[in-house]
């Protein structure tokens, strides 16, 4: 059964079950109060024949066998609309209005007690010729007191009652049916269309597939979502593009110079001598190193944002990471790079990530900076600034530098790949941050600020983050 019946089914079982709820309610409530005016008029009408009795009892020509008696009662009553009749205490029975009405054991007692009024009022249903009536029975001064009236209208008013009801009932049904069908389609039209859109994505592997967002609700929510990854799909997919188009461009240039120095050393072996065959080899080693290079750094661009996750992210000293970066450089290259601490650099991040944007930061100034010439790591709060002496930044080039694999005329010529600040922008990007760089005319200033991430208030030692990690295991 599809979603959209089931919703039906639902919807419409609830509304009509409150109609036939409040169509049994309605009768309920009809049937007492039916039942409770029957009572009160006959109770009525009880009390005031007793006091008529009670008038006549001391009149010497005024007894139940007068034949004027019951005339005189009704009379007296101004109306006939109840079957009356005396029980004696031996059990003779005087009608005054109306039928007879059958006497049973319970009322012969009462009559026999004669006026004791203590003996409280009877209420009974009896059948009289098919017709059910309803009769009180009371003690009075001429043995006991019946007041009886059939319950014929009060059934055919239920029976009407019940006929009329019936019909709502159904008539409800229907109509929640009807409508429980229509609030499913339009509850489920947004998601039959985020259906239609992802099989399109599924057969055609197309990611244009946007929805109609029409409201602001949780459904208006799904769509607005829906659109967003398609968005990133979208985006991501680009990317890849992008980034084998540049890959195929930038592979092309070390594979056709190893190509060529090949082809030399295949077809002109012979006529080589060792200072050549060695320079031809040292070429294509240096080839080789370069593409080695090239293929390291498109793997770490492809994956590096990929891998980052705001979820995973811990606190993180931005001073230390550039510490241990410059230590490292000036162990390997033996130039001198000091990390200058204006503010406190506690942050949220991805260690391994902002050690390595930090690290091609400062790999950058190494390669485009003199030998002898200084570099600083400036680290305040959650911004890095690498300084160096180099020729600083091209006018007009100050973002496009952190493209993957642009590269400008002046350094086309120098090893690299053009990913290093690539990969610095995907870090601080996945941080919620921007880059920049900036020409000083002593050299450039090249870095990144990180974007406000949620951060541990008090950063925990090592230690005990594992041990509250294994305990939350554990519970």
């Amino acid at each position: 059964m599809s979603l959209r019946w089931r919703l039906t089914l639902v919807i419409g079982g609830v509304v009509a079950l409150m109609v036939v709820g409040a169509s049994l309610l309605a009768y309920v409530s009809a049937a007492s109060e039916l039942d409770r005016q029957m009572n009160e008029f006959l109770l009525t009408r009880s009390r005031e024949t007793e006091a008529e009795l009670d008038r006549v009892a001391g009149l010497p020509i005024r007894t139940p066998e007068d034949a004027a008696f019951g005339i005189g009662i009704v009379n007296a009553l101004g109306r006939a609309d109840a079957d009356i009749q005396l029980l004696g205490s031996d059990g003779r029975v005087r009608r005054i209005s109306g039928d007879l009405l059958p006497v049973s054991a319970a009322d012969r007692d009462i009559a026999g007690r004669g006026p004791d009024r203590s003996i409280a009022r009877r209420v009974d249903d009896v059948v009289v010729d098919g017709e059910r009536y309803r009769v009180v029975t009371s003690s009075g001064p001429f043995g006991a007191l019946m007041v009886g009236r059939s319950m014929t209208d009060v059934e055919a008013t239920l029976a009407g009652l019940r006929s009329w009801l019936t019909v709502v009932s159904l008539s409800g049904a229907l109509v929640a049916a009807v409508v429980g069908w229509l609030v499913a389609r339009g509850v489920l039209r947004p998601i039959s269309r985020l259906a239609a859109a992802t099989q399109q994505v599924a057969e055609t592997g197309r990611f244009d597939a946007d929805l109609r967002v029409e409201s602001n609700d949780e459904l208006g929510g799904l769509a607005r979502n829906f659109n967003t990854m398609l968005s990133a799909l979208r985006a991501s997919r680009d990317q890849q593009h992008r980034l084998v188009r540049d890959a195929n461009h930038e592979l092309r240039t070390p594979l056709t110079s190893l190509r060529t120095n090949l082809d030399v050393l295949r077809r002109r072996r012979a006529q080589l001598d060792g200072a050549d065959a060695g320079e031809i080899l040292e070429d294509m080693d240096g080839e080789i190193r370069e593409l080695s290079a090239l293929v390291e750094e498109l793997v770490n661009s492809a994956t590096e944002h990929s891998t980052m996750d705001a979820a995973d992210f811990v606190a993180v000293d931005l001073g230390e990471v550039a510490g241990g970066v410059a230590d490292r450089t000036a162990r390997r290259t033996g130039r001198t790079v000091e990390v200058i601490r204006t503010a406190g650099s506690q942050i949220c991040g991805d260690p391994a990530a902002l050690e390595r944007a930090i690290g091609n930061l400062v790999g950058n100034a190494v390669k485009f900076s003199p030998s002898a010439s200084p570099i600083t790591v400036e680290v305040d709060s959650s911004t890095i600034t690498v300084i160096d002496e180099g020729p600083g930044v091209p006018e007009g080039e100050e973002t496009r530098i952190f493209d993957r694999f642009y590269r400008s005329d002046a350094t086309r010529t120098l090893p690299g790949s053009g990913l290093g600040l690539a990969i610095v922008a995907d870090v601080a990007s996945a941080h919620g941050g921007t880059t920049f760089a900036r020409s000083t005319g002593t050299g450039s200033q090249i870095g990144f600020t990180l974007g406000e991430i949620t951060r541990p208030s008090v950063p925990l030692p090592m230690v005990e983050r594992e041990e509250m990690s294994r305990s939350e295991q554990n519970s």
